[in-house]
């Protein structure tokens, strides 16, 4: 197995995956979107709430703003030293004091840990109006997006097959599989039909039975081209090495586990 990128940037990533089983790149895709940690509220302490909002309502937004994680940090409440009791190496707090009229923004809150905050200053949490006031204390901590939505280190991870097209000698090139292609993924060139984006097919099969002298041949390979988007908490990078080392800690416990019942 290997992987070559196609495209990436801070926030996303196109990558092809060489070689590969579909149950490995099935358990990838799943080990990216829930077995990562990040930091999310967990908690929220309201002294204060004036605002239309129900304490519930808005400790559920808040919880879904995606926070800037550094895993080598912190630890997993469940395998922190302070037993999950709370403690600076497991859990961050960012207050809010705030009084309106304002429209209170991410980046109002102040974090006690500079580099734990809100990957986007400009998310909208509630608008406050004159004489509504809240002071509230929102407790982060790790988790994994198999605990909760907020969690997922991703916002989109998926893939697809990359077929093998052949397109026989006998092909006529009347270009009907050109026509009926709805992402352009065959074209007619100097008489011939070829192909021009193979990762564009989503195989469909509309140019197999558009062709009348069955000249064209799909086939699924062990190819499969994932796209993956962060929340910005996470480089996609640190996303995709986090992922394998859980399926492969997962694979570890499977084996202990087989060890144990042939013994």
């Amino acid at each position: 197995m290997k992987i070559e990128f196609i495209k990436e940037d801070e926030l996303k990533a196109s990558f092809i995956l060489r070689n590969a089983p579909i149950a490995f790149a099935n358990s990838f895709r799943r080990a990216m979107k829930s077995l990562v940690p990040t930091m999310a509220v967990d908690y929220v302490d309201v002294y204060l709430n004036t605002s239309y909002l129900y304490d519930e309502i808005l400790a559920h937004r808040i919880g879904l703003i995606p926070l800037k994680t550094n895993i080598d940090k912190f630890n997993l409440p469940s395998e922190c030293q302070c037993g999950g009791e709370g403690c600076p190496n497991c859990q961050v707090s960012l207050r809010l004091n705030v009084e309106g009229p304002k429209l209170v923004y991410s980046g109002d809150f102040i974090s006690d840990d500079p580099e734990t905050k809100p990957v986007y200053d400009n998310i909208p949490v509630i608008e406050l109006f004159k004489g509504q006031q809240l002071m509230i204390e929102a407790v982060a901590r790790l988790g994994i997006g198999k605990e909760h939505a907020k969690y997922q280190p991703v916002s989109v991870c998926a893939y697809k097959i990359i077929p093998k097209i052949e397109i026989d000698e006998s092909c006529s090139a009347c270009g009907e599989c050109v026509k009926v292609c709805p992402r352009g993924v065959l074209e007619l060139k100097d008489g011939k039909i070829v192909v021009k984006d193979v990762l564009a097919c989503s195989i469909c099969m509309d140019c197999v039975n558009a062709c009348r002298e069955d000249s064209i041949k799909i086939e699924e390979t062990s190819d499969f081209l994932f796209t993956v988007e962060s929340t910005g908490s996470l480089p996609i990078r640190t996303i995709m090495k986090k992922g394998l080392e859980a399926l492969k800690k997962k694979a570890g416990e499977m084996n202990e586990i087989l060890s144990l019942a042939e013994s």
